[in-house]
C-alpha cells in the first residue's frame, strides 16, 4: 500500500467534486476512493470451522514466507497438533520438523476454529468433559517466532508434549520403500536453556536444525507458548537461532508481538482489492492471497509445492517443468509483486549451478532439470523448457513494474543464456525451416525422449528470441546475437498441428488425456498465438475444446490453464464454469490442493486466472472486465497492476462499465481495450492527448499521472464499494458440520 494511499481516500471526494465540475483533461485526475470497511470485508472471507479439522487437507495454517504451522487434531481426535514448519529444511529434499502437541486433560467433544484473514491468525475453541480451552496462533510476520496461546476454563488444563518429525528421505517414506543408512539420521537430541525446550535435529553433512520452545503461565488458566526452529550447517548456529528469536518474543511480549503483526496485514490487504459477485470464489481468491503471503517473502525462500507446511508427499522438492512458474503468477495482477522476488533470487543466487547444469553448453548456456533443491543444481536432459519457462516469470516480474536495471543486469543475461541452449540443438531442413532436434513436452505419455520440434519448446524459442531482441531496442545493446535471434524468428518452423489443432509435437499428436497444457503455451501464457490474430482465433478455440474433451486425466490445474484460455477469448461464462469445475471437484476445504502430494502452484493459479478474468495486459495493450461473465452485472477492482506498471481500478454496473482509472508508475505507452458503448470521455492533465482507434484507447501519461476515462453525459462516482454478499455464501471454505 502506497504511504499516502490513506490520505487519498479521505480526500477523495474533494477529488469526486472536481471531476463533476471539469469533464474534460485537466491538471490533476481525481482519486478513488475505495469505500471498503477491511476488517468487516475480510471476515466474511475468513475459513471457519464448525468442527475441529483432523488432516493437512481441512488444518488451519499461518507462516511468514520461512516458517509455518498448522492446526489440527491428532491421537483420534483427542489432542491438538501444532506443526512447526521451515520452507529450507532439507536433507534429499524437504523433511518434517515436528508437532508441538497440546493434549487437554478431558476427552475432547468439539470444537471449532475460524482463521481470521485479516489479522492473520487462528482462534478456536477446544471443548471437553472437564471445561474448555480456548486459543489463537499466529506465525509473526516480521520475526522467526510462532505464537500460541491458550484460556483454560472449567477443569481444563493445556498440557504440551514435543513429537519430532521423521528426519529421513521423505519421497522413500511416501512409497514405502526401505530405507538405506543413508537415508535416514540420527535420532533428535533434547536439552534444556533456562526455561526453553530445545530439540536438535542432526543432519548428514554437519547440519541440523533446531526447534525451541518456551510456556510462560500467565495464571488464571492462560498461558502463551513461543516457538522458533533454527537450521544452519552449524549445531550450535541453529540452536542460537531459535533460542534468540524465543528470548525475543518473550522479552517482548504478546501484545507487542500481536499489534506489529498485525500492522504488517494491514498494510498488506489494501495493496489490491477486488469484489465479484460469486461469494465463495471471492474468499477463494482471498485466501490465496494470503497462502502465498504466508509462503514465500523476499529474501526468504522460493516456493515449491508446500511452502513452510510439510504433508507425506513423493515430491519434496521444486519442480520446475509447470508447478513453480504456475505458484508466481497471482502476485502479478494482484499487485503485490514483492511476493514474486523469491523466484528471481532463487534465480540469481542459482546462475552458476544453472550454468554447470548445461554441461556441454555450459560456455554460452544455462539451463535447469525438473526438480532441484534450494541450490537450482540438475543437469539438463530432455526436458529443455523448464529454465526458458521460468526466464519468463522472472520476465514479468519485470514487465509488471519496469525496472530496466533488473532487466539489464538479471532478466537479460540469463534469459540469453536459456535460449542458448534452445540455439545450439537448431538444424536446417530440407524444407529450409530452422527445426529443434531435440525436446520434450513435459509428462505426456508414450512421446520419445528426444522429441523433435514439440510445441513447448519452439512457443519459449520463439518468445525468447522475440525478447532479447526487444530488450536489446529498449537497452539499446547492440548485441552480437542479434542477427542470430533474427534469423531464427524468420526461419523457425511453424507450430506443429492436425486436424484437432495444435499437436504436442511435429511426432506426437494430441491423442489422450493430458493434464498439462503445456502444447498449448504459444497461447497462455506467452500470447504468441491470440483470438485477436483472425488467421489463429479458430486454432485456439479447437486446441483448447480438443484438450478439454477428454477430461480422464485432467487435474487442478487443467482448469485454472481452461479459464485463462476462456478468457483470453472473450468467454467469460465458460472462464467461471472451469474455475467453478475446479472448486467443485479438486479444493479442498482449506484450499490447500493435492494430487498424490501438496501442490500449492494449483489454487495459486486459478487466483491468477481470476485475475485474468478481470485485467489483463500482453501485447501492447490493457483490457478491462476481458473475462467476465454475463451473469457478473456489477463487478469492481481497484489498484490491481498490468504491465507497463500502471494501476488500474474499475467499476462495472448492470453490465456496463463505468469507468476506468489509470494510474502510470513507469510513463511507459498506455493503451486501453475498452467496451464502452458510448464514445469515451477523459480527465486527466492537460498533455494526456486521449486517441482512440478500433476500440484501443491510447493516452500519453507521464510517470505518477492518472487519467478516467467514462462514457455519458456526466462522470460517474470513483467511489468503490464491495458487493453484498449473501450470508449464506459468506465464509465458504473450512469445515461446516453438515445441515
Amino acid at each position: 500500500m502506497h504511504p499516502m494511499k490513506s490520505l487519498r481516500m479521505i480526500f477523495g471526494f474533494i477529488g469526486l467534486m472536481a471531476f463533476a465540475a471539469t469533464p474534460r483533461a485537466a491538471a490533476v485526475a481525481p482519486t478513488v476512493h475505495l469505500a471498503a470497511d477491511w476488517p468487516v470485508f475480510m471476515a466474511r472471507q475468513d475459513l471457519v470451522w464448525d468442527r475441529l479439522p483432523d488432516r493437512f487437507e481441512s488444518a488451519a495454517f499461518t507462516g511468514n514466507g520461512l516458517l509455518g504451522a498448522m492446526v489440527f487434531t491428532g491421537d483420534d481426535g483427542q489432542s491438538i497438533k501444532w506443526q512447526q514448519g521451515r520452507t529450507d529444511v532439507e536433507f534429499m529434499g524437504r523433511i518434517p520438523i515436528g508437532d508441538l502437541v497440546l493434549t487437554p486433560v478431558g476427552k475432547i467433544l468439539g470444537g471449532d476454529m475460524r482463521l481470521d484473514l485479516w489479522n492473520a491468525e487462528v482462534r478456536g475453541t477446544i471443548k471437553t468433559d472437564r471445561g474448555e480451552i480456548q486459543f489463537r496462533t499466529f506465525t509473526h510476520s516480521d520475526q522467526m517466532v510462532e505464537v500460541f496461546e491458550t484460556i483454560a476454563t472449567g477443569g481444563e488444563q493445556a498440557r504440551w508434549s514435543w513429537a519430532p518429525g521423521l528426519a529421513a528421505n521423505a519421497r522413500k517414506v511416501y512409497k514405502k520403500e526401505a530405507l538405506l543408512p543413508e537415508d535416514q539420521n540420527a535420532p533428535p537430541v533434547r536439552s534444556r536453556e533456562g526455561e526453553i525446550e530445545l530439540s536438535f535435529q542432526p543432519l548428514r553433512a554437519d547440519r541440523g536444525h533446531a526447534t525451541a520452545w518456551q510456556i510462560i503461565d500467565a495464571g488464571n488458566g492462560r498461558a502463551m507458548v513461543y516457538a522458533s526452529v533454527g537450521y544452519a550447517p552449524q549445531e550450535a548456529v541453529a540452536k542460537s537461532a531459535a533460542l534468540a528469536a524465543v528470548q525475543h518474543a518473550v522479552s517482548a511480549g504478546l501484545a507487542s508481538l500481536a499489534e506489529s503483526h498485525h500492522a504488517w496485514w494491514h498494510r498488506f490487504w489494501p495493496e489490491g482489492f477486488i469484489s465479484i459477485p460469486d461469494a465463495r470464489l471471492e474468499s477463494f481468491y482471498y485466501i490465496q492471497m494470503y497462502k502465498m503471503a504466508s509462503a514465500t517473502r523476499p529474501s526468504r525462500p522460493a516456493l515449491d509445492l508446500m511452502g513452510p507446511w510439510f504433508r507425506s508427499t513423493p515430491w519434496p522438492k521444486i519442480w520446475w517443468n509447470l508447478n513453480i512458474q504456475l505458484a508466481y503468477w497471482p502476485q502479478l495482477t494482484g499487485n503485490r509483486l514483492e511476493l514474486g522476488q523469491s523466484l528471481c533470487e532463487l534465480i540469481d543466487r542459482g546462475t552458476p549451478a544453472l550454468i554447470a547444469n548445461a554441461k556441454e553448453f555450459s560456455a554460452d548456456s544455462a539451463g535447469v532439470g525438473r526438480v532441484t533443491g534450494y541450490d537450482c543444481g540438475s543437469l539438463v536432459s530432455f526436458e529443455i523448457c523448464n529454465l526458458p519457462w521460468a526466464m519468463h516469470n522472472y520476465w514479468l516480474q519485470y514487465r509488471y513494474c519496469m525496472d530496466d536495471a533488473m532487466l539489464r543486469d538479471r532478466v537479460f543475461p540469463m534469459l540469453k543464456r536459456s535460449i542458448n541452449y534452445y540455439l545450439h540443438l537448431l538444424v536446417e531442413g530440407p524444407d529450409g525451416k530452422l527445426h529443434l532436434s531435440s525436446g520434450y513436452s513435459p509428462e505426456y505419455p508414450k512421446q520419445p525422449k528426444v522429441n523433435p520440434d514439440t510445441n513447448i519448446d519452439l512457443s519459449l524459442l520463439r518468445w525468447g528470441c522475440q525478447t532479447l531482441l526487444e530488450t536489446c531496442g529498449r537497452l539499446k545493446v547492440n548485441d552480437a546475437q542479434i542477427p542470430v535471434w533474427k534469423n531464427t524468428l524468420a526461419k523457425l518452423t511453424p507450430y506443429p498441428t492436425d486436424q484437432n489443432g495444435l499437436m504436442i509435437s511435429a511426432l506426437v499428436p494430441f491423442a489422450e488425456s493430458h493434464r498439462h497444457y503445456s502444447h498449448l503455451l504459444m497461447i497462455y501464457p506467452l500470447y504468441l498465438m491470440t483470438p485477436e490474430q483472425p488467421e489463429n482465433r479458430e486454432l485456439v478455440i479447437k486446441s483448447l475444446k480438443h484438450w478439454m474433451s477428454m477430461p480422464k486425466a485432467l487435474q487442478g490445474y487443467s482448469y485454472t490453464g481452461a479459464s485463462s484460455i476462456s478468457s483470453l477469448l472473450g468467454e467469460g461464462d465458460e472462464s467461471w464454469r472451469y474455475l467453478n469445475k475446479l472448486l467443485d471437484t479438486k479444493i479442498p476445504p482449506n484450499t490447500l490442493y493435492g494430487e498424490s502430494g501438496p501442490c500449492i502452484e494449483t489454487p495459486l493459479s486459478a487466483a491468477a486466472s481470476v485475475n485474468d478474468m478481470l485485467l489483463s495486459s500482453w501485447g501492447d495493450r490493457i483490457r478491462v472486465f476481458p473475462g467476465v461473465p454475463k451473469e457478473w452485472q456489477e463487478v469492481s477492482f481497484n489498484t490491481l497492476r498490468a504491465q507497463g506498471a500502471f494501476l488500474v481500478s474499475a467499476t462495472r454496473q448492470q453490465g456496463k462499465t463505468q469507468f476506468i482509472h489509470i494510474q502510470s508508475l513507469a510513463g511507459e505507452p498506455c493503451r486501453i481495450r475498452n467496451d464502452f458503448s458510448e464514445p469515451v470521455k477523459c480527465i486527466g492533465p492537460a498533455t494526456v492527448n486521449l486517441r482512440e482507434q478500433d476500440g484501443v484507447i491510447q493516452l500519453d501519461l507521464k510517470r505518477g499521472e492518472s487519467a478516467v476515462l467514462y462514457s455519458g453525459k456526466t462522470p460517474p462516482s470513483l467511489s468503490i464499494s464491495p458487493l453484498a454478499a449473501k450470508p449464506d455464501q459468506m465464509n465458504a471454505w473450512g469445515l461446516k458440520n453438515a445441515k
